[in-house]
Parts: structure tokens; sequence; C-alpha cells
């Protein structure tokens, strides 16, 4: 007698395996669900087991996943083949709770206030990788409208920004010092008025004057009788503030009586 030994030696054949897959994530979700038509096994001598490492309809995470089928036969050969799934993340990130744009006076002798809000959230479905603002909560804004910009990025580099006004109004007039009080003062000689010197007042403001005047100024020269003098300050603005004194001129020169 002798032996014939066969030997199988033939590993299995896999068919129909799908092409590589690309999908974006699904609404809210850091993943895809995938599905394909599934290949098939053959060998010369039947395949026993035929696995995969995932199978269609399964959610697959974003990046790219390898899906490997393995054909094994009743002799220990097997034959793998794979393919490629990969879940791209073009959801941009939400903002919520964004303040309505805000309306502020300046602060008291200063050009700018001290603005602050309930500051918003940001989310995403694969997560925020940065959240951040121009400006923060309790920051000062000169007079004028400033913009503020939030702006949520995630891992994939989408970004969503989202923005509101803080607008702060120069409420505050500005100030005179050094009005001089109501002065009287006789004419001069052989005048019926006179010529009437002050030290002039002075003005500022939070924002600064823009303009300062007088209805009258120091050294002109007053009729007999009383007139008020008015100072006038104004700012960029428009506030403005007025005050006053008089200039109050006696004739206190008697007639004279000629060719007599």
């Amino acid at each position: 007698s002798f032996t014939v030994t066969v030997v199988d030696a033939e590993a299995p054949a896999i068919s129909g395996m799908p092409v590589n897959i690309s999908k974006t994530n699904d609404a809210g979700n850091c993943s895809a669900v995938a599905s394909w038509v599934e290949p098939m096994a053959s060998d010369n001598c039947d395949v026993t087991t035929f696995t995969s490492t995932h199978s269609p309809g399964d959610a697959f995470a974003v990046g790219t996943t390898t899906v490997t089928y393995t054909a094994i036969d009743a002799a220990g050969n097997s034959t793998s083949a794979s393919f490629s799934v990969t879940v791209t993340d073009d959801e941009d990130p939400s903002i919520s709770g964004m303040p309505a744009d805000i309306t502020q006076n300046s602060d008291a002798g200063d050009c700018g206030a001290l603005v602050s809000w309930t500051a918003p959230t940001a989310s995403d479905n694969c997560g925020v990788t940065s959240f951040t603002s121009d400006h923060d909560s309790g920051d000062s804004f000169a007079v004028g409208t400033t913009t503020v910009t939030y702006t949520a990025m995630d891992a994939a580099g989408n970004t969503l920004t989202s923005s509101f006004d803080v607008t702060v109004v120069d409420a505050e007039a500005p100030a005179i010092a050094g009005m001089p009080a109501n002065i009287t003062q006789n004419n001069d000689a052989g005048d019926c008025s006179a010529l009437v010197s002050w030290t002039a007042p002075t003005s500022s403001d939070n924002c600064g004057v823009t303009s300062f005047t007088s209805s009258h100024d120091s050294g002109d020269s007053f009729a007999v009788g009383t007139t008020t003098v008015t100072y006038t300050a104004m700012d960029a603005e428009g506030n403005t503030t007025t005050s006053s004194f008089t200039v109050t001129v006696v004739d206190a020169e008697a007639p004279a009586i000629s060719g007599m």
C-alpha cells in the first residue's frame, strides 16, 4: 500500500467588494450610518467562515475606518479584503444665548462705560475646540458703537460667528468752572457805559469740549443798565451747558451845566 494525500492549498476568493465610501456626518451626530452591498466568498472546498469587522448600517465615527472581510476554508486557508469608510464633519457649531444690542450711557466723568452681559454658549456635534470673543463682559467701551463678535470652531475647522452691538451714549453735559459773580460798576467818565473786565471761566467735559462761547468778552463796553453775560459749552454729542452772570453799569455822573 501507499497513500495519496491531497492538500487544499487554495485560499477562498472574495468578490463584489465595495469601493471606498465617503460621507458627511449625519445631522447632529459626530458619525454617519453607512450601508453597502456585502461581498461574497467562495472556495474550491467550501468556505467555513466569512466574517467582517463591520456590518452595513453601522454608525461610523468622523474620520476614516477600515472595513475588513475575512474568508476561511476548512484547511485554514484565509483571504482578507478591505475598503474604507470616511466620514467628514461638515456641520458648523451653534451659538446660543447671544445678547441683544446694548445701549448704555457713559459712566460719570468718563468718555466710555463698563458694559456687562451674560456670555453666550457654543455647542457642536463633535465638540467645540475654541470659543472666543473680541470683547469680554465687563470691558470698557468708548462712546459710539462697537460690534462684539463671538467665534466658535470645531476640530474640523468649521466656524460660526455671531455678533451684537454695544452703543455707549455720551449723556454728560460739559461743566463750566470759575464763573464770575455779578458785577456792578460805575460808568466811565463822560460815557453812558463802562469797560468791564473779569477772569474768564473754563469748561471741561468727559469727552472733550468742542465749543466754548460767550455773549460778551472781558473788556467789552457795557451800556448803563444791567446786561446778562452768558457762557455756553458744547461737546461732540451736542450736550450743552450754559451759565450766566450780570454786569450792571450805574450812571454815577451828574449832568454838567455850561454857558452860565
